[in-house]
Parts: C-alpha cells; sequence; structure tokens
C-alpha cells in the first residue's frame, strides 16, 4: 500500500511521540504539525482504515506493527537526507531539519536509494534499530561506523 507524503508526516511525528513519551495525542500531532485537531483527527482515522495505528477517538495513539516499520523507514530516509545537508552541505542543525522534511517528500525512491547508499559509504550511517530519536540527538554514535571498522552490523 503506497501512502502519502502527508500520511508519512504523521507516521514521522507519531513514531517520534511513542519514543518519546511511549503514546502519542491529537493534541501533540497537531502541535508538532502546525495542524488543527479536527484536521489530525481525520487524519488518524485514515490510518488507522489503513492498519498502520490503533486509535479511538480522545485516545492514545500508537503504531501498528505495519505502521512501526513503515515509519522506521520514513524516518531512516528523513535521517539520511538530513545528515547529507548536515555534514556535506554543511547546513545549521535547524535548517537541515526543515529541509529534510521537505526534500524526504518530494526525492523519487531511486533517487533516495542513491542518497541511502552515498550516506552508508559516506557517512557509516546503517541502521535505527537502536531507536534513535531525531527531536533528541541520541544514539548518533550507534548510527555511524568508525574508520577503523567498516563493516555492516550483523
Amino acid at each position: 500500500m503506497k501512502i502519502t507524503n502527508v500520511q508519512e508526516e504523521y507516521l514521522r511525528n507519531i513514531y517520534m511521540l511513542e519514543k518519546k513519551d511511549s503514546f502519542a495525542r491529537i493534541t501533540d500531532i497537531a502541535k508538532n504539525m502546525h495542524k488543527t485537531k479536527p484536521t489530525v483527527n481525520y487524519a488518524m482515522n485514515t490510518l488507522k482504515e489503513e492498519g498502520l495505528i490503533n486509535y479511538e477517538t480522545y485516545g492514545n495513539i500508537s503504531l501498528t506493527k505495519e505502521g512501526k516499520k513503515k515509519a522506521e523507514k520514513i524516518v531512516e530516509a528523513y535521517y539520511i537526507v538530513y545528515l547529507f545537508l548536515k555534514d556535506i552541505l554543511k547546513l545549521d542543525e535547524k535548517s537541515a531539519k526543515r529541509e529534510a522534511i521537505k526534500m524526504k517528500a518530494t526525492l523519487e525512491d531511486e533517487t533516495l536509494n542513491r542518497l541511502a547508499r552515498y550516506a552508508h559509504e559516506t557517512l557509516g550511517l546503517y541502521s535505527l534499530e537502536c531507536g534513535y530519536d531525531i527531536n533528541n540527538e541520541k544514539c548518533l554514535k550507534c548510527l555511524r561506523r568508525t574508520k577503523k571498522n567498516k563493516k555492516s552490523p550483523e
């Protein structure tokens, strides 16, 4: 199932909130994305219909197994673009984050795959399985291979 860029951004936000607070709420998502609560509520119902989130009106929101898998891929793609902008193009952190969201949404899969290969080879990025949280800049050292150890993790 193909989801829209807007839906991807909702999943990314839910993922980040779950990492931070163990759950997400309409109010938090609306605040993060600068959207109204009714707009977010509508989007949550759509994501629920797609089987990507668990959500009951006025309740907490959580990713399903499928939703989490998609969200992790979205976050990884976002992070690859972010690292490229920040570490290669030397944009300041705030600009790199803002631009990465916009760029990730417009890149074709093949372009993103080539950028990912470049990031993997040049920046040493290999995985987000350590629970990286882009909002808190945690686990950066887990994401980069050292120059001495260029092997991929098992």
